[in-house]
C-alpha cells in the first residue's frame, strides 16, 4: 500500500491524509464492475459517484489522495494563498478607503499557511474516501494497471469491468535545466509545503499557475523574479490582457524576464538566456510553473489496448479510446486541463458510456480563469481563437472605469469585451479582466450555451450597483447601436 505524507507533519495534514487515504484502509477482495475508474480526483469522483446514483456496480482507484491535485495540490491551497495575498494588498491600500495603519502590514507567514492546510483539509472532506464509499462505489487504494481489455491490478486485487474510465489527471512538468536536482526546486506539489517564506523568489513560467503563485509570494513580501521564455505573461491569452496583467506586475514590483529561457541552476542561482543578454537570479527558492502533462505512464494501457502520445490518452469525440470499452476524461486527455473541465468531460462520459447519449465532446461550453488580481476569465470564441480558426468576429468593448460598482470599490483596472459572429448578435464568446471575473464569467458561459443574442441580455435586469453590469452595458451600447 502506497503510504502518503504531507509535509508539515500538522493536524490539518493529518485531516487530509484520513479523508483522502486512510493509513488503515484494507482494499476488497476485487471482483466485477459495470464501471471502473481509475483516479480519484475531481473527475474521477464525478464519473463514479454520477455512475452509482444511477444504480450500476462501481469501483473507483486512487494511488495517492482523493480529491487528486485540485484539492490538494493546486485550486484549494493556491486559492486560499491568493485569499491572503489579496487581504494583505487590500491593507496596504488604506489611504484609498480612508484608513490608517501605524505601520505597513506585516505578513506572518507560518499562520498564512496553517490557513491554507486547513483550507485544504476542510476542502478534502468533501472528496474523502467515505463520500465515494457512501455514495455507493467500492474504492481501492494503490497503484492500479491494466492487465488486460477488461481487467485491472489494484495491489494484487484482481477488477474486471464491463466499462472502465481512465481520470488519472496530470503532473508538473519540469523541464531540463543543467545543474538542477530533483529536491533542488518547487512545483505546485510542494510549494505549499513552505513554513517560511522565501526571501528571494524566482518563478519559472508565465502561465497561470506561475503568474498567480508569482504576484500572491511578491504580496506576501517576497521578491519574486518571473522567468519565462515566452516574451508575454499569459501567453495563451488576448494580447491585450497581458499588457494590462504585465502592467500590473510591475507596479507592484515584480521583476520580469521575458523572453529569457532558463539554462543553468544550483548553489542558489539561475542564469536565464535571452537575445544577446544573459542575467543571473540570486534565490532562496525556486518553483516551476510549467505547464502540465497527462499522468498516464506505468497504467500498462497496452495490456488494454489503450493508444496514448505526448499529449495524453487518445480519444474520440466521444471520449471512448481505442478500446471500446475503455474512456477517458479530464487532464489524462482534454486539452483544456481544468477541474470543471475533468468533472464536464465526467459527466458526458458517463452519459455517453452507460446511458448511450452518444454527446460529443465539442459540446461543451468551458470557460476559464486565472485567478491573478485582477482575475482574468475568458470563454467561447474569442479573437485569439477565431484567428486560429479562420472565423470572423465581432467585438464589443467596455472598459471597467465606465461601470460603477468598479469604480466605487476601486477594481476598476479592467475592461469586459464580447465576440458575436460577423454580422450576427448571437454571442459566441467573451474575455473580462476584473477583480471577480471567475464569478462573473458564468453568465456568458450560459448565453453561449443557450444561443443568446446580445438584445436578451440587453433586456436582462442585472443588480445595480454591480460589477456583471459591465456585460450588460455592452449589449445596451449594442442595442442602441442597431436602432
Amino acid at each position: 500500500m502506497t503510504t502518503i505524507e504531507l509535509y508539515p507533519d500538522d493536524v490539518h495534514n493529518q485531516r487530509t491524509i484520513r479523508q483522502g487515504h486512510p493509513p488503515d484502509w484494507v482494499n476488497r477482495e476485487g471482483g466485477d464492475y459495470d464501471l471502473v475508474v481509475l483516479g480519484g480526483g475531481p473527475g474521477g469522483l464525478t464519473a463514479t459517484i454520477t455512475a452509482a446514483a444511477g444504480g450500476h456496480r462501481v469501483a473507483m482507484t486512487e494511488q495517492r489522495l482523493t480529491g487528486g491535485t485540485c484539492v490538494n495540490f493546486g485550486c484549494t491551497p493556491s486559492k486560499a494563498l491568493i485569499r491572503c495575498a489579496r487581504a494583505v494588498h487590500d491593507a496596504s491600500r488604506g489611504a484609498e478607503f480612508g484608513f490608517r495603519l501605524d505601520a505597513p502590514p506585516q505578513t506572518d507567514f507560518g499562520s498564512v499557511m496553517d490557513r491554507v492546510r486547513k483550507m485544504r483539509s476542510l476542502s478534502s472532506a468533501g472528496d474523502a474516501v467515505e463520500v465515494a464509499e457512501q455514495a455507493g462505489a467500492e474504492v481501492y487504494l494503490g497503484h492500479t494497471r491494466f492487465t488486460a481489455p477488461n481487467a485491472m491490478e489494484v495491489e494484487g486485487r484482481l477488477l474486471r469491468f464491463r466499462t472502465a474510465v481512465i481520470a488519472t489527471g496530470s503532473d508538473p512538468v519540469v523541464p531540463p535545466i543543467e545543474g538542477l536536482r530533483t529536491g533542488e526546486y518547487l512545483t505546485n506539489e510542494t510549494v505549499f509545503s513552505l513554513t517560511e517564506l522565501p526571501a528571494r523568489l524566482v518563478v519559472i513560467g508565465s502561465g497561470p499557475m506561475g503568474c498567480e503563485l508569482a504576484q500572491a509570494f511578491r504580496r506576501l513580501g517576497s521578491e519574486v523574479d518571473l522567468v519565462s521564455h515566452s516574451r508575454t505573461l499569459l501567453p495563451n491569452d488576448e494580447q491585450e490582457v497581458s499588457e494590462l496583467i504585465r502592467r500590473r506586475f510591475e507596479q507592484e514590483g515584480l521583476r520580469l524576464h521575458l523572453g529569457f529561457k532558463a539554462v543553468r541552476a544550483g548553489a542558489g542561482r539561475l542564469l536565464a538566456q535571452g537575445t544577446g543578454e544573459t542575467r543571473e537570479l540570486p534565490y532562496d527558492a525556486l518553483l516551476f510553473g510549467t505547464g502540465r502533462k497527462a499522468h498516464v505512464e506505468h497504467l500498462g494501457l497496452g495490456a488494454a489496448g489503450v493508444h496514448a502520445d505526448g499529449d495524453g490518452v487518445e480519444v474520440d469525440e466521444y471520449l471512448r479510446t481505442s478500446n471500446p470499452s475503455i474512456y477517458a476524461i479530464g487532464d489524462a486527455t482534454f486539452p483544456q486541463k481544468f477541474t470543471h473541465a475533468a468533472n464536464a468531460t465526467a459527466r458526458l462520459c458517463i452519459a455517453n458510456a452507460l446511458d448511450g447519449a452518444h454527446r460529443p465532446a465539442r459540446e461543451l461550453v468551458i470557460p476559464h480563469c486565472t485567478y491573478t488580481d485582477p482575475e482574468v476569465a475568458e470563454v467561447g470564441l474569442t479573437p485569439r481563437r477565431a484567428r486560429n480558426e479562420g472565423v470572423a468576429i465581432d467585438a464589443y468593448r467596455l472598459d471597467l472605469d465606465k461601470v460603477a460598482r468598479a469604480f466605487i470599490d476601486g477594481e476598476e483596472e479592467g475592461f469586459g469585451a464580447i465576440y458575436t459572429r460577423s454580422g450576427s448578435s448571437e454571442i459566441a464568446g467573451a474575455t473580462l479582466v476584473a477583480a471577480h471575473a471567475g464569478e462573473m464569467i458564468t453568465e456568458l458561459t450560459l448565453a453561449i450555451m443557450n444561443q443568446v443574442p446580445l438584445e436578451v441580455l440587453a433586456e436582462t435586469v442585472h443588480c445595480y450597483p454591480t460589477q456583471a453590469q459591465v456585460f450588460q452595458e455592452i449589449a445596451l451600447r449594442y442595442a442602441r447601436a442597431q436602432r
